[in-house]
């Protein structure tokens, strides 16, 4: 029969705590974001979308009735100012999520589709103007997209010759623009 002595048995407890320690510690469970990880990063960019494009509707709303029915829609206008802001600060708010985890490219392309989107003009009278102006936002949205896309690794990489076989044939099926 051989006995343990209490420092080996301490050393043994000690070395299988920290073995189930370091597999919990790996344990994710899915659909549970993590700050910084992939789905965590996805959900900030498509905030900022859905923020840029609910300020882009409301500018676009208040010029086209500014523009159409002129001072008639004054008190209309004037109440839905409050609703205004609101998505100004949540457009705001989107933004600093992405700054907290997003990669450099990803913010800068950010901070472009918030300039742009803050550069409306909700009192525009020319219409000529204003278009311009929601032109430079989809411009802006599609430019952020395209720079998500390619940090979450959604676009195609090099060495996926299938792929981008499958992707080059889609493109050249479809009709011109």
């Amino acid at each position: 029969m051989t006995f343990t002595t209490s420092g080996v048995a301490a050393a043994s407890i000690k070395a299988t705590g920290s073995v189930t320690a370091a597999l919990i510690g790996r344990y994710r469970p899915a659909g549970v974001p993590r700050l910084g990880s992939k789905e965590d990063r996805a959900e900030a960019y498509r905030r900022l979308l859905d923020a840029s494009t609910r300020s882009f509707n409301y500018a676009f709303q208040f010029s086209h009735l500014q523009r159409e029915a002129g001072r008639a829609a004054h008190k209309l206008l004037l109440s839905q100012l409050p609703q205004a802001w609101e998505v100004s600060g949540e457009l705001i708010s989107a933004l600093h999520g992405v700054r907290l985890c997003g990669t450099l490219p990803v913010i800068a392309a950010a901070e472009d589709l918030v300039s742009a989107t803050s550069d409306l003009e909700m009192n525009e009278k020319d219409s000529a103007r204003f278009q311009q102006q929601g032109a430079a936002v989809v411009t802006a949205q599609g430019a952020f997209l395209d720079v998500c896309r390619e940090d979450l690794s959604y676009a195609t990489k090099r060495w996926q010759l299938l792929r981008r076989y499958n992707e080059r044939r889609f493109l050249r099926q479809q009709p011109s623009h």
